[in-house]
């Protein structure tokens, strides 16, 4: 069961934070998600809000601020005293520091970044490190239309025969469907047509025992160790 941390180990740091992916290496996670927009001037960043309010202590919408207007932002202090003066990271940035350390999964949030993200990733040549999903299916064909090697999980808040048969169609390795969708019956036939079940959407312990009642694969999560902790407790 793969124990993903959410925008890093966001329950413990705040999200998309040095703090929060340092925290998801410490844990053991399997690997790190994290959310890809635009700036206002072309960058790619790690943010997952349309607007910097909630997770900085700034104003407005993302794709209205320069990368150097929201680098001046401090995205730790909402979440507690101790964080104060986290950073915004770039995705290189976040390359640079953690593809070697631990596989990836990178969202895209802004269907703008897919042609760019999907030239990054295939510029550093670390397919084999890095996954691509996102809620929006024209960018992961953008992504894929890039490079037709990238490994592309499509974000769910559906989980049936058809939306299974469809990313069959369109050679997606990858479904992402809400946890509280996963059945046996659903997951068994997404492997039966070689789809890897990865789920999003946990906020309790007992939606973690639906993982591994369910067999599904691995899912993202604020507190990684949850999952650890639960397969731990199924031997």
């Amino acid at each position: 069961m793969r124990a993903i941390a959410h925008r890093g180990a966001s329950g413990y740091a705040p999200e998309n934070t040095r703090a929060a992916f340092d925290r998801a290496v410490e844990m053991g996670a399997a690997a790190i998600e994290t959310d890809v927009q635009l700036s206002a001037d072309g960058q790619l960043i790690l943010i997952h809000d349309t607007t910097v309010e909630r997770t900085s202590d700034g104003r407005g919408p993302v794709a209205d601020h320069t990368l150097a207007e929201l680098r001046a932002l401090d995205f730790g202090g909402w979440y507690a005293p101790a964080f104060a003066g986290q950073r915004l990271l770039t995705v290189a940035e976040f390359l640079d520091d953690y593809a070697a350390r631990i596989p990836l999964c990178l969202e895209i949030k802004d269907p703008r970044a897919a042609g760019p993200l999907a030239r990054e990733l295939t510029a550093r040549g670390i397919l084999d490190r890095v996954e691509v999903t996102s809620f929006y299916w024209t960018a992961l064909l953008d992504a894929r239309a890039v490079n037709p090697d990238l490994a592309l999980g499509f974000l769910t808040p559906v989980f049936d025969e058809d939306l299974i048969a469809r990313s069959v169609r369109r050679g997606f390795p990858q479904i992402c469907p809400h946890v509280d969708r996963l059945t046996t019956r659903r997951v068994a036939l997404a492997h039966e047509r070689g789809l890897n079940v990865r789920a999003w959407g946990v906020s309790r312990r007992d939606q973690v025992e639906r993982l591994y009642d369910t067999g599904a694969d691995g899912a993202t999560c604020n507190w990684p160790d949850w999952i650890g902790e639960a397969g731990s407790n199924e031997s």
